[in-house]
């Protein structure tokens, strides 16, 4: 599907009390309030507010090819850690690992800690653990390291997956948020609000969401 696609759904269901579909559909529906003048085109920008600034995450719990992509081409440009999901469904030790080793160089720049696998090790995954009590375990994994490195002092973060994403928003306890500037279709920057944690810029995608320089298209939006 292409941004022109997106385009004539939202000029259609502009008018319609409900509809429903993937979260691209929100671009659409976004460009067609704006021809026809419901809302000002400047509305996005106007949220972002002063910038944030401070050190930059990435987290990735997503195992789409895309998001797999997306980890292959961020390794030219910034440090990044595999985790092991069978240490992971073992117990805490490896999400305090991978908070220290991001304490290690969060200051050198941004960083990405990955949980994705190959299709073929997530099934094998889950037929030794089940699928629900590998994909919780998981989760709650990256939240507890999500929740670390805000700890931290980390404020801009990124977050590929819905569920892992859904985890970490859920954790850190972020009741709503501005829509701020597109970074790709469907997924916007994120200004936190009503947050007890302080201005906090953020990205959350599904999976399949985004070209394959996704990560750094991101940072770049999220000063």
């Amino acid at each position: 599907m292409f941004d022109r696609d997106l385009e004539t759904i939202g000029a259609v269901a502009l008018d319609h009390r409900l509809s429903v579909g993937a979260s691209g559909i929100g671009l659409g529906l976004a460009r067609a309030l704006v021809a026809s003048g419901k809302v000002k085109a400047a509305a996005a920008g106007a949220v972002s507010g002063a910038p944030v600034g401070g050190p930059a995450a990435c987290l990735a719990g997503s195992c789409s090819q895309a998001t797999l992509a997306q980890i292959a081409t961020a390794e030219e440009t910034m440090p990044v850690l595999h985790l092991d999901p069978e240490q992971i469904i073992a117990g805490p030790a490896e999400a305090r690992r991978a908070l220290a080793w991001a304490s290690d160089r969060i200051t050198d720049g941004p960083i990405l800690i990955a949980s994705s696998s190959t299709p073929d090790q997530v099934s094998a995954l889950q037929s030794r653990h089940g699928r629900d009590a590998a994909g919780h375990a998981i989760e709650q994994a990256m939240a507890d390291i999500a929740e670390g490195l805000v700890r931290s002092g980390v404020r801009r973060l990124v977050v590929a997956g819905g569920e892992t994403s859904g985890a970490v928003v859920d954790r850190l306890g972020l009741p709503g948020f501005l829509v701020g500037e597109e970074i790709a279709a469907g997924v916007p920057v994120l200004r936190a609000v009503g947050s007890d944690k302080g201005e906090m810029l953020l990205a959350l995608k599904s999976g399949n969401f985004g070209g394959p320089e996704f990560f750094s298209d991101a940072l770049k939006l999220m000063r």
